[in-house]
């Protein structure tokens, strides 16, 4: 499959889970990570059966309820469930110990298992990384990551990948390894820096990138892909994706 065949993908974005298929529509065939915030969320979202959305099962750290709402149960059934966990972690507007141990929770529930994880870390990086050293995920991206330069070479040391946007700073995306490198809009937070205008529009970050680095935008987006197969491989979800999604995979040219 050609760079200009591939619609456009988005590791991370927030779509409300009575989204229209008129609305779906609308995103242009793109491929999109549907993070939820809650579990209430998750569990409309489950109902529904997109072929160009992977919906995720949510507990966004910055919203005490959906924090308080986890469990192990509930976590267990999840990774059940949902081949992607996100918007999960850790955030400073709020009290640690709760995030902390819903995060254990989750990490405890994903260990093993073939899902992938969209974790959010807002102010708490370095916390975040050091459950990640106790509990590493082969399947982990790091949501908007803002850590320090060590702690994006610790991340990257830990297997991380990273679902980066154009809101960040050229010094921030550079010390992120291209071949971990996935693309988020996180739509709608930010859309005067992301330059989004919907889920799936990427477009600004692959321009600055393509320019930055002297190749096409269509060599971008390929290389985005060819980051996600080896992510999905490396976190054994493939055979959970929608069959569109792995139909795109397939085709593209091996490396």
């Amino acid at each position: 499959m050609s760079p200009s065949e591939l619609p456009a993908l988005d590791c991370h974005a927030h779509i409300a889970p009575d989204v229209t298929p008129a609305q779906v529509a609308g995103l242009r065939g793109s491929l999109v990570f549907a993070m939820t915030r809650s579990p209430a969320e998750a569990r409309a979202a489950s109902r529904r059966n997109d072929q160009t959305l992977l919906w995720g099962f949510g507990a966004h750290p910055g919203v005490s309820a959906a924090v308080a709402a986890v469990n192990e149960a509930l976590l267990v059934q999840a990774v059940s469930d949902f081949v992607l966990i996100g918007e999960v972690g850790l955030d400073r507007r709020g009290p640690a110990a709760p995030q902390q141990h819903a995060l254990e929770i989750v990490l405890g529930a994903c260990s093993g298992r073939p899902v992938l994880l969209s974790l959010h870390s807002t102010g708490r990086t370095r916390q975040l990384l050091d459950m990640l050293r106790q509990q590493p995920h082969a399947g982990a991206i790091l949501h908007w990551f803002n850590g320090s330069p060590d702690e994006i070479a610790e991340a990257t040391d830990l297997g991380c990948y990273f679902s980066a946007n154009n809101a960040m700073t050229d010094g921030r995306l550079a010390l992120m390894p291209p071949d971990r490198l996935l693309p988020e809009t996180d739509f709608p937070s930010s859309r005067r820096t992301i330059l989004a205008s919907r889920p799936g529009d990427t477009a600004a970050l692959e321009r600055r990138l393509a320019l930055r680095d002297g190749v096409s935008e269509g060599a971008v987006r390929l290389g985005w892909y060819a980051n996600l197969r080896r992510l999905i491989d490396s976190a054994g979800v493939t055979g959970r994706l929608p069959s569109h999604w792995r139909q795109l995979l397939s085709a593209l040219p091996t490396e």
